[in-house]
């Protein structure tokens, strides 16, 4: 019994930090319609939208996504309307933005950031060799940003 207890909790755990991970990729909006009458015009729709939204925030929570019956309780009373919520996938951010690849790598090689060449640990050392594609990244040597395809690298 308790063997299934903590794998439940695991697996809960797991699934929630996968949902916490994938939420962090994207960019939520809502969106609200003001039905009090008379309508707001379109700068004092928005300035009233963020003030409310605000005051609802500091009530029962921001909205992360889809708002909770609370949140649209609490809207709905200063005149708010939900109509839905769209989702907008943020793009990745390179580590180093100074560093992208089109190289295929083989299972446990990494592409070096400084010579932007194709290695594998081994023993301690990292064994290097050209890469099979285009790196593009930054010589702490020579100073100026490089390009290697292969053998040749060119910094400018």
């Amino acid at each position: 019994m308790k063997h299934s207890v903590v794998t439940s909790i695991v697996l809960f755990t797991t699934l929630l930090a996968c949902a916490a991970a994938s939420a962090a990729t994207y960019h939520y909006t809502d969106h609200w319609d003001y039905v009090r009458k008379p309508a707001l015009g379109d700068a004092e729709f928005d300035a009233q939208l963020q003030a409310d939204a605000a005051t609802c925030d500091s009530m029962v929570g921001p909205a992360r996504g889809m708002p909770t019956r609370a949140y649209r309780s609490c809207m709905l009373q200063r005149g708010w309307k939900f109509l839905t919520v769209t989702r907008v996938r943020v793009p990745d951010e390179p580590d180093d933005p100074n560093f992208s690849s089109n190289a295929k790598l083989a299972p446990g090689h990494f592409i070096d950031h400084d010579t932007g060449m194709d290695c594998q640990n081994k023993g301690g050392a990292s064994v290097c060799t050209p890469p099979n594609g285009t790196v593009r990244y930054y010589d702490p040597d020579q100073g100026p940003n490089c390009t290697r395809s292969g053998l040749v690298s060119v910094c400018m």
